[in-house]
């Protein structure tokens, strides 16, 4: 028993560890597994981000603190979700918190990647293989869950919200591509592109209709915020120029007050979604309000 559901017999990747994967049911998504098995590169994958520049460090974990960072102030043993995982970078971040961590993906081979990057940097998460848009889960069988950039890579990004919120107990927390009229320019510009080349959609989340479906599902409060943050491999020789201590510096003091003036407008959303503990509210099935 795992969490609230029966686990089938346990697949280890490779030899027997405490980093233990269960596979469960997946519906298929032929492109986008086809993209993780031939042309990702698994060794950026398992190690990022360190492999990273170092002001993308510094994007990448700026925006896994702050989505974190209304949570309770100790979180040692409390139950998360990572759903979306890839190859575990934000089930990392989040088991280093001291959380119990179970991560979940649909590609078989992400979760051989996350599987190395536990053992190779002593990680303590389970793996699970699992489809998002229908969690394997019962109701609120988790404390928190957790998604970074992997909801606009589902047919119904909004499904997998509905998702989250139904299996936990305390929070969800949702850091993803915003839609704001900056990125819908950088799309016209060609900065930013409507399909990754793993070959789905770009589906940007709008706050106004993740607020009707936090409300529908039961949520009694949330918070949203959002950032300028933009990186894409092509722009990692521009950032290496802040590899130097004071212009790393001068990078991060950019970042911040940059952000402090345009950032309501940012292209990258933190959202979090706090339940109701007296009740448990039933999804209207578009995720809507149902007195709208």
């Amino acid at each position: 028993m795992l969490y609230g559901i029966e686990v089938p017999i346990p697949y280890a990747l490779g030899h027997q560890s405490s980093h233990t994967m269960f596979i469960l049911n997946v519906s298929s998504k032929e492109k986008q597994f086809e993209f993780c098995r031939e042309r990702s590169d698994c060794e950026i994958e398992i190690t990022r981000p360190r492999c990273y520049p170092r002001a993308v460090q510094f994007l990448l974990e700026f925006k896994l603190w702050f989505a974190t960072q209304s949570l309770d102030s100790n979180l040692d043993g409390v139950r998360a979700l990572v759903v979306c995982c890839g190859s575990g970078m934000d089930a990392e971040f989040i088991a280093r918190r001291g959380m119990q961590v179970v991560a979940m993906d649909i590609s078989l081979e992400a979760l051989q990647r996350a599987n190395e990057r536990a053992e190779r940097y002593d990680i303590a998460y389970q793996l699970i293989l699992g489809n998002a848009e229908k969690l394997p889960f019962k109701d609120d069988a988790f404390e928190y869950v957790f998604v970074h950039d992997g909801l606009h890579h589902l047919t119904d990004a909004y499904s997998g919200v509905r998702e989250m919120i139904r299996v936990a107990s305390k929070a969800v927390v949702i850091v993803e591509p915003a839609d704001a009229l900056i990125t819908r320019l950088a799309v016209k510009l060609r900065i930013s592109e409507e399909y990754e080349d793993v070959g789905n959609f770009v589906y940007r989340l709008s706050p106004k209709e993740l607020a009707q479906v936090f409300e529908s599902c039961g949520a009694n409060r949330w918070s949203f915020k959002r950032h300028l943050i933009y990186y894409q491999p092509w722009t990692f020789k521009i950032y290496k120029i802040f590899q130097p201590k004071p212009l790393f510096w001068l990078f991060k003091t950019c970042f911040h007050f940059g952000n402090w003036l345009f950032g309501r407008w940012g292209n990258s959303l933190k959202a979090v979604a706090w339940k109701k503990h007296e009740t448990h509210t039933q999804c209207s099935p578009k995720g809507l309000n149902s007195q709208q």
